[in-house]
């Protein structure tokens, strides 16, 4: 047996010599081959062909061909959505399989370039020459694409979109005209944005400003392993970080992403807000938001002092009758978090919101049963996470499945939606397509859970997967007289086809707690699947 496993992996090893040095013939010096002796991938070959504005990785194993490469592209002159990007990797890897045990480096290129040529997108890379004033302007201008370019007509590289000048019509600008037009090109490519206070400038004021106290602040950070997460201003060394140790909790500025003052966030740097130097153009501060917060405090005091004046009253009148006291139990085995991946391709939420549409026509208050398109997403598994160590323990399992979902994942998880389902002629839903290795990932999931202390409330033992559209509650039963949706709303999207969706992240959300600025539901964390520790 170990002969044979020899003798087959030193073929493998031959077969990659092989096919490496027929690439090295055809693309010459476009072609970069690094050997990574002892590692998983023990070959990472590069190929950048001359006329195409794109480069092509593949990585390799020792069972190379036999187990396909781990595939990556990397646009140049182009870019792609994170749609596109998933349909060329997915096609590309599903061509792999097929190919397996063969050489499929060159043909996987062939079959990258069909792809493109299918998206319409004009990848190659233009080799003719050109006149001194344009023959670098071959590379988009990444700046530009940004709106961040401060060389205007003046920049080497490519504007897309934007006339250049020629000699003579910059020879008859004066001085103060050209200034004048090159501002004007400035402020179209992406206009100039007001500085903004920055995460330290917050600090400061929280910290020095005697009308504030910073137990009314929240802090949202960027976890390396986790994602974003929240704690009080107060739990936070806001010394240098080089000067505390391992027990006390710190973190870089730059990895602060937001704060909150009590549940409203005032600074929030991923949207430019600042409502507590007003810099972004809010005209509003924090002494504003405390002024706001205050009113609405007050209007709460008045509210619970006529309660208790009623109260009093009503004791007053019935001095005679027993007094029950009502304590209100919290239900243990009653879900308050849930992991989910959110939805949010362009193609399904408006195929989303044409069925929502359609439903809602015909019977009008059903607007309130509808799911919102912010907060789409399908549900992993839902938890009672009550304490703060048992959030801490869920965190720590998230960081400890990011380890596993390498393996356990491929490495473009694309969910296509197609079909309508119905949950007992209540809920309207669209389930995902079967994705076994999701599914290996969610039992990994929830036994980790388990094993962790975790109650994994309302988890139903048998994974179901689909994206809720509309969902008939009781209390739009009552309301709308109505105790189930008719089949007649949606019957002519039964089997219509909503999209794909690529899935990178997944988030631990609260049931309970508002939703975020962006619609979607408040995250205790929010974990990339695929990023580099």
């Amino acid at each position: 047996m170990m002969a044979g496993s020899t003798a087959r992996s030193t073929s493998q090893m031959e077969d990659q010599e092989n096919e490496i040095e027929a690439l090295q013939s055809i693309f010459a010096d476009e072609i970069h081959v690094i050997s990574n002796r002892g590692r998983e991938y023990c070959k990472e070959i590069s190929i950048k062909p001359n006329n195409l504005g794109v480069t092509f990785s593949f990585s390799i194993t020792e069972a190379y061909p036999d187990v396909p490469p781990l595939i990556d592209i990397i646009p140049a002159t182009f870019s792609l959505t994170e749609n596109q990007t998933g349909i060329l990797l997915q096609n590309m890897y599903t061509a792999a399989k097929d190919m397996k045990g063969t050489a499929m480096m060159l043909a996987l290129i062939e079959s990258a370039k069909d792809t493109l040529d299918e998206m319409d997108i004009n990848y190659h890379r233009v080799l003719e020459q050109k006149s001194d004033d344009v023959k670098d302007c071959q590379i988009v201008c990444p700046f530009f694409q940004q709106g961040k370019c401060r060389f205007g007509t003046k920049c080497k590289n490519l504007h897309p979109g934007q006339k250049k000048m020629n000699k003579d019509e910059e020879s008859e600008l004066n001085g103060e005209e050209k200034k004048k037009v090159e501002g004007q090109k400035e402020e179209q490519v992406g206009g100039k944005k007001p500085p903004m206070k920055t995460a330290c400038d917050v600090i400061s004021r929280i910290q020095w400003d005697p009308e504030l106290k910073s137990s009314h602040f929240i802090v949202g950070y960027l976890d390396r392993f986790l994602g974003v997460l929240e704690q009080p201003f107060d739990d936070f060394s806001w010394v240098d970080i080089a000067t505390v140790d391992l027990n006390t909790l710190a973190i870089p500025r730059h990895r602060i992403q937001y704060f909150k003052y009590h549940d409203e966030i005032v600074w929030d740097k991923r949207v430019r807000l600042d409502n507590v130097f007003g810099s972004t153009g809010s005209q509003l501060t924090i002494g504003d938001v405390a002024k706001k917060f205050q009113k609405e405090s007050l209007a709460e005091d008045e509210k619970e002092a006529d309660k208790d004046i009623k109260a009093d009253k009503v004791e007053q009148n019935s001095k005679t009758e027993p007094q029950i006291k009502i304590v209100k139990k919290i239900n243990k085995n009653a879900p308050n978090y849930f992991i989910a991946i959110r939805i949010d391709d362009e193609d399904i939420l408006k195929n989303v919101k044409m069925v929502q549409d359609s439903v809602t026509e015909n019977t009008k208050g059903l607007e309130a049963a509808c799911a919102t398109l912010d907060s789409l997403h399908i549900t992993l598994c839902t938890m009672r996470l009550d304490s703060h160590d048992e959030k801490m323990a869920a965190l720590k399992v998230l960081k400890e499945i990011r380890q596993e979902a390498a393996r356990l994942l491929p490495p473009s998880l694309l969910l296509s939606f197609q079909g309508l389902g119905n949950f007992y002629e209540r809920v309207l839903f669209s389930p995902p397509n079967k994705e076994p290795a999701l599914y290996t990932f969610i039992n990994r999931l929830q036994d980790k859970f388990r094993e962790a202390g975790i109650n994994l409330a309302g988890t139903r033992k048998q994974t179901n997967l689909h994206m809720t559209l509309v969902k008939l509650r009781r209390s739009d039963m009552d309301a709308l007289c109505m105790e189930y949706l008719d089949d007649s709303y949606y019957s002519k999207f039964l089997h219509t086809y909503f999209g794909v969706q690529s899935v990178s992240t997944i988030h631990l959300c609260s049931m309970d707690n508002a939703k975020r600025y962006d619609g979607f539901y408040d995250c205790l964390a929010s974990v990339n699947l695929f990023d580099e520790c």
